[in-house]
Protein backbone atom coordinates (compact mmCIF):
# COMPACT_ATOMS: atom_id res chain seq x y z
CA UNK A 1 0.00 0.00 0.00
CA UNK A 2 1.38 3.32 -1.04
CA UNK A 3 1.05 6.36 1.19
CA UNK A 4 0.46 9.72 -0.42
CA UNK A 5 1.28 13.06 1.15
CA UNK A 6 0.23 16.35 -0.19
CA UNK A 7 2.42 19.41 0.03
CA UNK A 8 -0.01 20.87 2.62
CA UNK A 9 0.28 17.75 4.78
CA UNK A 10 4.05 17.97 4.64
CA UNK A 11 3.99 21.64 5.65
CA UNK A 12 1.66 20.89 8.55
CA UNK A 13 3.93 18.09 9.79
CA UNK A 14 6.98 20.34 9.56
CA UNK A 15 5.16 23.16 11.33
CA UNK A 16 3.98 20.91 14.16
CA UNK A 17 7.44 19.39 14.52
CA UNK A 18 9.13 22.78 14.87
CA UNK A 19 6.35 24.74 16.54
CA UNK A 20 4.05 22.39 18.52
CA UNK A 21 3.27 24.89 21.28
CA UNK A 22 1.78 27.42 18.87
CA UNK A 23 -0.46 24.85 17.22
CA UNK A 24 -1.80 23.44 20.48
CA UNK A 25 -2.18 26.86 22.08
CA UNK A 26 -4.19 28.04 19.10
CA UNK A 27 -6.37 24.91 19.14
CA UNK A 28 -6.98 25.25 22.88
CA UNK A 29 -7.91 28.90 22.53
CA UNK A 30 -10.44 28.23 19.79
CA UNK A 31 -12.06 25.16 21.34
CA UNK A 32 -12.63 26.50 24.87
CA UNK A 33 -15.06 29.46 24.85
CA UNK A 34 -14.47 30.09 28.56
CA UNK A 35 -10.93 31.26 27.74
CA UNK A 36 -12.10 34.00 25.39
CA UNK A 37 -11.76 37.59 26.52
CA UNK A 38 -13.55 39.83 26.54
CA UNK A 39 -16.53 37.81 27.64
CA UNK A 40 -19.62 38.42 25.56
CA UNK A 41 -22.43 37.87 28.06
CA UNK A 42 -23.11 40.66 30.54
CA UNK A 43 -22.93 39.09 33.99
CA UNK A 44 -21.60 40.33 37.33
CA UNK A 45 -18.56 38.06 36.96
CA UNK A 46 -17.80 39.16 33.39
CA UNK A 47 -18.27 42.83 34.25
CA UNK A 48 -15.84 42.48 37.18
CA UNK A 49 -13.27 41.00 34.80
CA UNK A 50 -13.81 43.74 32.21
CA UNK A 51 -13.54 46.53 34.82
CA UNK A 52 -10.32 45.10 36.23
CA UNK A 53 -8.80 44.54 32.79
CA UNK A 54 -9.70 48.09 31.76
CA UNK A 55 -8.01 49.46 34.88
CA UNK A 56 -11.16 51.13 36.21
CA UNK A 57 -10.52 52.48 39.70
CA UNK A 58 -12.91 51.48 42.50
CA UNK A 59 -14.26 48.65 40.35
CA UNK A 60 -16.46 47.39 43.21
CA UNK A 61 -18.33 50.71 43.35
CA UNK A 62 -18.49 50.99 39.55
CA UNK A 63 -19.94 47.47 39.41
CA UNK A 64 -22.65 48.61 41.84
CA UNK A 65 -23.35 51.56 39.54
CA UNK A 66 -24.00 49.22 36.60
CA UNK A 67 -26.23 47.02 38.75
CA UNK A 68 -28.22 50.01 39.97
CA UNK A 69 -28.51 51.64 36.54
CA UNK A 70 -29.75 48.43 34.88
CA UNK A 71 -31.66 46.66 37.65
CA UNK A 72 -29.19 43.78 37.83
CA UNK A 73 -28.95 43.78 34.00
CA UNK A 74 -32.66 43.03 33.61
CA UNK A 75 -34.29 46.39 32.91
CA UNK A 76 -36.28 46.74 29.71
CA UNK A 77 -36.91 50.48 29.63
CA UNK A 78 -33.47 51.88 30.46
CA UNK A 79 -30.05 52.54 28.98
CA UNK A 80 -29.28 48.81 28.85
CA UNK A 81 -31.06 48.53 25.50
CA UNK A 82 -28.29 50.79 24.15
CA UNK A 83 -25.50 48.73 25.78
CA UNK A 84 -25.08 51.69 28.11
CA UNK A 85 -24.69 49.96 31.46
CA UNK A 86 -23.78 53.13 33.37
CA UNK A 87 -26.59 55.40 32.20
CA UNK A 88 -24.42 57.97 30.41
CA UNK A 89 -26.37 60.86 28.82
CA UNK A 90 -25.55 63.35 26.09
CA UNK A 91 -27.95 66.06 24.98
CA UNK A 92 -30.79 64.54 27.05
CA UNK A 93 -30.43 61.10 25.40
CA UNK A 94 -28.69 57.91 26.44
CA UNK A 95 -25.41 57.34 24.63
CA UNK A 96 -25.54 54.30 22.33
CA UNK A 97 -22.71 51.75 22.45
CA UNK A 98 -22.13 48.86 20.04
CA UNK A 99 -21.37 46.56 22.96
CA UNK A 100 -21.41 46.79 26.76
CA UNK A 101 -17.61 46.42 26.75
CA UNK A 102 -17.41 49.68 24.78
CA UNK A 103 -19.34 51.29 27.62
CA UNK A 104 -16.73 50.03 30.09
CA UNK A 105 -13.98 51.62 27.97
CA UNK A 106 -15.97 54.87 27.87
CA UNK A 107 -16.36 54.79 31.67
CA UNK A 108 -12.58 54.38 32.04
CA UNK A 109 -11.95 57.43 29.82
CA UNK A 110 -14.60 59.43 31.72
CA UNK A 111 -13.06 58.41 35.03
CA UNK A 112 -9.54 59.32 33.88
CA UNK A 113 -10.76 62.81 32.86
CA UNK A 114 -12.74 63.58 36.01
CA UNK A 115 -11.49 61.59 38.99
CA UNK A 116 -8.31 62.72 40.73
CA UNK A 117 -8.43 60.59 43.87
CA UNK A 118 -10.15 60.44 47.21
CA UNK A 119 -13.42 58.95 48.40
CA UNK A 120 -15.18 57.69 45.28
CA UNK A 121 -18.66 58.06 46.75
CA UNK A 122 -17.92 61.72 47.55
CA UNK A 123 -16.61 62.16 44.02
CA UNK A 124 -19.77 60.71 42.45
CA UNK A 125 -21.92 63.03 44.51
CA UNK A 126 -19.71 66.05 43.76
CA UNK A 127 -19.76 65.54 39.97
CA UNK A 128 -23.51 64.98 40.06
CA UNK A 129 -23.30 61.52 38.56
CA UNK A 130 -26.95 60.88 39.34
CA UNK A 131 -29.94 63.11 39.97
CA UNK A 132 -31.20 60.85 42.76
CA UNK A 133 -30.16 62.42 46.10
CA UNK A 134 -30.03 58.89 47.58
CA UNK A 135 -27.79 57.51 44.81
CA UNK A 136 -24.77 56.86 47.06
CA UNK A 137 -26.95 55.31 49.75
CA UNK A 138 -28.51 53.03 47.14
CA UNK A 139 -25.08 52.03 45.81
CA UNK A 140 -23.89 51.14 49.30
CA UNK A 141 -27.00 49.02 49.91
CA UNK A 142 -26.20 46.63 47.03
CA UNK A 143 -24.92 43.40 48.55
CA UNK A 144 -23.93 39.99 47.28
CA UNK A 145 -21.48 40.93 44.56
Amino acid sequence: MRSTFSFKSLLLIVFIQFNPICIFSALEKHTDPSTEYPPFTLTVKNLKIALENAGVQHADIVLRQAILETGWFKCTNCSLSRNNIFGFWYKKKYIQFDDWKDCVAYYKRWQDRHYSGGDYYVFLKKVGYATDPNYVKRLKSIKGI
